[in-house]
């Protein structure tokens, strides 16, 4: 048998037989593990250097777009450029900032609330009082840490406060990634089917009609996924293996196999639909946060514009960059706007992606620290199980008991 650690899955990690098949297996807290030194790839360096360079390109792309002006050959100096940016903060209708905060705080509550219909298999949690602080302290460390690693703290809070299953934990996060893939979609192809395309060049508007047609056919293999989930993975595995590399066929299938293990264990029709219902309302909230972005800056285009931002921006941050998503955010809304609204405008596109950046960002992250300052949980236990999180064998003793305890299930 072949050991490779999932990076999607934190915690767990794939044993693979001689005939291909894998099997998802929680790393138990307290194991020691082997830490080999790691490829120059794989670094910690290496990635926030590549995030951080990448930040700065879309940065770059963003203000280079803004300095088109009326005539192509006297773009506009970056002095200038600056100053309309600081012109559309002073111009803006700061009313809408209630509105979302308002419209963030019930993305979280309701985040937490499916997160509570996830777990049921495993336990009855309290919203608010149990739930909501590791939902808050998970995205309070993705703002500040990279790689998405805010999901391995949120779980390892959860499971040590809760005593719970961690395989059932790790089962939830991957099921919560794929039922957001399904309600981001959803609007994605939305937005882009309906949208009013009148003032859009021709080319562009076959070549989105092209993305929202693989966006449907994305959707139809969700609905596969869900109905018939132990096939569909087998053939998602074996087709993956013909043409995709190593790494990302096993992050791939280790996404899959793990909601696998979750969806077999969702058997109440009550609940899938609760899940499908609040997944596609905590992402309608954000959305709506995106189009009152606009607004309070003066850019009135129609809520299916906004969840096409919605999309674009939700398929953005999974690239490599800094904590906190800075830059990709940014680039994501002049891209989109800048089909919808007059060159003019930019300006003030720009300025409401740092607006709906910031009024996020701060909020949950202050919020997020807080609650892990009163969950007495210390960093260096965290860094810790990272590291063993991350390294790429176990002692043999360890696999045999993870594999007994997964086989007989939580």
């Amino acid at each position: 048998m072949v050991l490779q650690i999932c990076p999607l899955i934190p915690g767990v990690f794939i044993v693979s037989s001689e005939y291909g098949s894998r099997r998802m297996q929680p790393i138990p807290f307290g194991e020691t593990v082997s830490n080999p030194k790691k490829t120059w790839y794989r670094t910690k360096l290496f990635n926030l250097t590549l995030g951080a360079c990448f930040t700065a390109l879309c940065l770059w792309w963003a203000m280079e777009n803004m300095r088109q002006g009326p005539d192509p050959d006297q773009p506009k100096s970056w002095t200038q450029v600056f100053a309309e940016i600081a012109d559309a903060f002073s111009k803006a209708d700061y009313r809408s900032l209630p509105l979302i905060f308002t419209a963030l705080a019930l993305f979280y509550v309701v985040k937490a609330w499916r997160w509570k219909m996830l777990l049921e298999p495993i336990g009855r949690f309290r919203t608010v009082s149990d739930l909501l602080p590791s939902v808050m302290i998970g995205f309070a460390f993705n703002n500040v840490l990279p790689a998405h690693l805010g999901e391995f703290v949120r779980m390892f809070v959860f499971a040590r406060q809760h005593r719970v299953p961690k395989t059932g934990v790790f089962s939830s996060i991957a099921l919560e990634r794929i039922f957001d893939i399904i309600a981001i979609l959803s609007f994605l192809a939305a937005g882009m089917l309906f949208v009013d395309v009148s003032r859009i060049d021709r080319s562009v508007v076959i070549s989105a009609w092209v993305f929202a047609g693989a966006v449907c056919a994305g959707l139809a293999g969700a609905a596969i996924y869900l109905t018939w989930t132990v096939p569909f993975v087998a053939a998602v595995e074996r087709v993956t293996g013909w043409f995709v590399p190593e790494h990302l066929s096993r992050k791939i299938s280790g996404i899959l196999e793990a909601g696998a293990t979750g969806l077999a264990s969702l058997r109440s029709v009550r609940l899938l639909i609760g899940i499908l219902l609040t997944s596609y309302l905590q992402w309608a909230l954000n959305g709506f946060m995106i189009f009152l972005a606009l607004w309070a800056f003066g850019i009135h285009v129609s809520p299916l514009v906004a969840a096409i931002v919605l999309g674009v921006v939700a398929v953005g941050v999974t690239v490599p960059s800094t904590p906190g998503y800075f830059g990709v955010i940014q680039v994501c809304f002049v891209l989109v706007l800048k089909l919808f609204v007059d060159q003019p405008q930019m300006q003030a596109v720009f300025a409401a992606s740092i607006y709906y950046h910031m009024a996020q960002w701060i909020p949950v992250t202050a919020v997020g620290m807080l609650y892990f300052v009163r969950a007495g949980v210390r960093l260096a236990e965290i860094r810790t199980q990272a590291e063993q999180r991350d390294s790429p064998s176990l002692d043999r003793d360890s696999t045999r008991a993870s594999t007994s305890a997964t086989s007989t299930g939580p």
